[in-house]
């Protein structure tokens, strides 16, 4: 298994390179445009967000006084590429994108900096054994699996064979193909057999980037196959800003937000909402008492 030092040896910061990684600089990780917080956003805070902003770093200040009108930095294009040149991508990992770039729903694809964390989570949680459902062109499956120790096994869930060739050529191409199982088929009949061969409780870590009107479906069964301490990343839990617009009910936005408020009020588990890309909730599965 790689030592961090390692991993970071092979890899190198990125350039300012966010016009390269999307048809737009404007654009986020996530599939859609990055738009900056719209005081219309967040009603939830009880009045409107203020900015404070200056071109390169907004600062958006909490419209609730209950929140000690807390300060926090906006991600600007300029400030993404910023973020960016101060990721570590191995080399590989930069080909997987690049080519990925040039295929239709590149967007898809996990940015660089959501890549990284879920390595280092992998990492700091000594994970052995992992889960991913949605695997796309593999950039996040790969990124997992190059941290993985030798005797690491990731399970990887998709079911587009056209998207799974690629990450196949990659994992062959970075010498991890022994640590990756593929599975072809829907994600959540893979889960289910995996807990019918008597799996449950057996995985440290587990992403899930798929179909999102089936998140629920997904995490109750992940809930399962996870241990106690084990970690469930949930991407795009922000939805390029939709979940917060109640002028927004398309059936994705509101199932998205559903599972927001589920995982919220789930004991079962605790939990961390992250803005990075188009948001990631970490949990934590806890002991049952």
């Amino acid at each position: 298994m790689p030592s961090l030092a390692q991993f970071n040896s092979m890899a190198k910061p990125l350039p300012l390179l966010c016009r390269s990684l999307k048809p737009s600089i404007s654009r986020s990780p996530g599939s859609h445009p990055k738009i900056p917080p719209s005081p219309s956003l967040l009603p939830c805070l009880g009045r409107p967000l203020r900015s404070l902003s200056n071109d390169a770093a907004p600062v958006v200040v909490a419209g609730n006084d209950k929140y000690g009108k807390k300060q926090v930095v906006s991600v600007t294009p300029q400030l993404y590429d910023f973020i960016l040149s101060n990721v570590r991508e191995p080399p590989i990992l930069r080909e997987l994108r690049e080519e990925t770039a040039a295929m239709r729903g590149s967007q898809m694809q996990v940015s660089p900096d959501q890549a990284q964390l879920l390595a280092m989570l992998v990492q700091i949680l000594g994970a052995q054994r992992c889960i991913e459902v949605g695997v796309y062109t593999g950039y996040s499956s790969l990124a997992i699996a190059l941290v993985l120790p030798e005797s690491g096994r990731l399970v990887a869930c998709e079911r587009d064979a056209k998207c799974l060739e690629i990450a196949k050529k990659y994992y062959e191409r970075a010498g991890v193909s022994h640590k990756v199982d593929v599975k072809h088929a829907l994600a959540v009949d893979s889960l289910k057999a995996l807990i019918l061969n008597g799996e449950a409780c057996s995985y440290d870590f587990a992403f899930v980037d798929a179909e999102k009107r089936m998140y629920n479906e997904y995490f109750e069964l992940l809930l399962q196959l996870v241990r106690v301490g084990g970690l469930i990343v949930i991407d795009n839990v922000l939805w390029h800003g939709k979940v917060a617009d109640p002028q927004v009910n398309d059936p994705k936005t509101i199932s998205i937000r559903n599972f927001n408020k589920k995982i919220l009020e789930d004991e079962r588990i605790s939990i961390c909402m992250v803005p990075i890309g188009d948001g990631m909730t970490i949990c934590r599965k806890r002991a049952q008492g």
